[in-house]
């Protein structure tokens, strides 16, 4: 699109300052559902009725919901235009909202959440690549910039609408909540956008039936590997190693056949450059750190330390807010900054500084001492993901940089269904570790165990209770006190794997020549 196309638009100047903020809220969306999923999942969880490895289900359904979407996201391009796409696209994440509110088992929920993920895990590829390739480069920067800030401040926003909403009503309002807001920012779109990027049928790339196919039943292969893998053992299982092998030949076919077609349902020739290729691995480490901090803060803050949901939600969605007004700093002074590996290496000791010092809180830790870490965590998307945004596709014109950015949000899809997936995982066999060794002190042979379980039931009696009701009101409060502790210690070894990652990626970050 031109600016002349611009001045030409059907509904006037208005729309044209409407665009930047309707494309920007649309993804918007995006990240505010993930963040939400993220840090709610243990009470969705309880909703549903669903153990860890069904929760992770519903995570493995939205990621292949998902990547499918991209692939047939230029497509659906193609036949509708931007404008219609995007607003199907927000009235469709709508209705799978209304289907996970009313879910009432973990396969209800997996499917609603495979509808979502097909509709909204494309949007933030096809929003930046219309920034990209549909506005003009006077209008470009100022487009950005809106798209950065409601990024930022949607993932942020996330944690205090949820705590209202658990603290208030129940968990099915989670997904209630998007619903009228999805289709208000499709109605936005509607007015906002122009006719864009849909072309004649002779014009169109062609389906890719076979390969997509192929595609498809191989990442479902994957997906139910990388799933079971977490919960049982991989090589004593023939059937996992079936679907693994078949998986990756299925994927490696279709790698094949895309790279030789002249015309793929994605490019990836972009895998040639060497500062692409380094830019995928740092977003892999950046999805996987951000989806980890999610899920497990509001395990420390609950389970461990007794905070209530509105006060874990309010205090995380405050400190997040703070650091997210840091955006317009970045956005103001960041073109000074000519290295920004530096940056990024910066980023990522941030990222290990606050996991370490959120393993080191101890049972009677309060607000105060979570102040720290969580600005420190905070600050991971200005320093991580805008640079390594700004160099991963800088060399790339308008149509690589459109098949490039597709490539990235498969990527950053697998990324965040692997992080979520493998962090559950952990927590579970470390929650189960810390029980059993806790449970084995929780015996007559303990003095101080005996003498807790007196002083309890003594208490009780006191308050009118009988020897026997007393004695196990005893017992179940004992036993409470135990399964806090032991996801404390739980939480505390997951922020410990986080820092030991973010370190990792630090040093491989310093070691690249490609993002200096």
């Amino acid at each position: 699109m031109t600016a002349p196309a611009l001045a030409r638009h059907p509904r006037g100047l208005s729309a044209v300052a409407w665009m930047p903020w309707a494309i920007g809220l649309v993804t918007a969306v995006d990240y505010f559902d993930n963040a939400l999923f993220a840090f709610f999942a243990s009470y969705i969880a309880g909703g549903v009725n669903a153990s860890p490895d069904e929760l992770v289900w519903a995570s493995s359904a939205y990621a292949l919901g998902a990547v499918l979407g991209i692939l047939q996201q230029h497509a659906w391009i193609e036949r509708l235009g931007y404008r219609r796409y995007l607003a199907l696209c927000m009235f469709a994440f709508a209705a799978g909202g209304l289907g996970a509110a009313w879910s009432d088992s973990a396969t209800q929920l997996a499917l609603a959440r495979g509808m979502q993920g097909y509709f909204v895990g494309p949007m933030l590829g096809a929003c930046r690549i219309l920034i990209q390739v549909g506005m003009p480069a006077e209008r470009r920067a100022r487009a950005l910039k809106a798209f950065m800030v409601l990024i930022v401040f949607g993932g942020a926003m996330a944690p205090v609408a949820g705590a209202f909403l658990v603290s208030n009503f129940d968990w099915r309002w989670l997904f209630g909540s998007t619903v009228p807001v999805a289709v208000s920012i499709g109605l936005l779109v509607q007015w906002a956008l122009p006719d864009l990027g849909d072309v004649e049928p002779h014009e169109r790339t062609a389906p890719h039936h076979a390969p997509y196919l192929v595609f498809a039943l191989a990442q479902a292969a994957l997906q139910v590997v990388l799933t079971r893998t977490h919960f049982e053992l991989f090589t004593g299982s023939p059937a996992l190693v079936g679907l693994a092998l078949a998986g990756l030949a299925g994927l490696a076919w279709f790698g094949w056949h895309q790279w030789h077609h002249p015309a793929p349902l994605v490019r990836l020739h972009a895998l040639r450059q060497p500062g692409f290729r380094v830019g995928l691995a740092l977003y892999v480490v950046y999805y996987y750190l951000s989806t980890g901090f999610s899920y497990l803060l509001p395990r420390l803050m609950e389970g461990g330390l007794g905070f209530s949901v509105g006060n874990t939600g309010y205090f995380t969605g405050a400190m997040s807010l703070a650091t997210g007004l840091l955006v317009f700093v970045y956005l103001r002074y960041s073109a000074r900054l000519a290295r920004k590996k530096w940056l990024i290496v910066a980023g990522f000791a941030i990222a290990a500084l606050a996991s370490a010092w959120l393993a080191r809180v101890t049972p009677q830790s309060g607000r105060e001492a979570l102040v720290g870490p969580l600005l420190l965590r905070g600050l991971l998307m200005l320093f991580v993901v805008l640079p390594v945004a700004n160099l991963t596709f800088r060399p790339f014109a308008a149509e690589d940089f459109a098949h490039g950015y597709r490539l990235k949000n498969l990527v950053r899809q697998l990324a965040i269904s692997f992080a979520t997936s493998s962090v559950i995982a952990l927590q579970q066999h470390r929650l189960a570790l810390h029980e059993t060794r806790l449970a084995e002190s929780a015996n007559p042979g303990n003095a101080g165990f005996m003498q807790a379980l007196d002083g309890l039931t003594r208490s009780f009696a006191a308050l009118g209770h009988a020897a026997g009701e007393a004695h196990a009101m005893a017992l179940g409060t004992l036993w409470r006190t135990l399964e806090q502790q032991a996801t404390f210690m739980a939480s505390l070894d997951g922020f410990t794997a986080i820092a030991v990652v973010a370190l990792a990626a630090g040093v491989f970050a310093a070691w690249q020549r490609q993002i200096d």
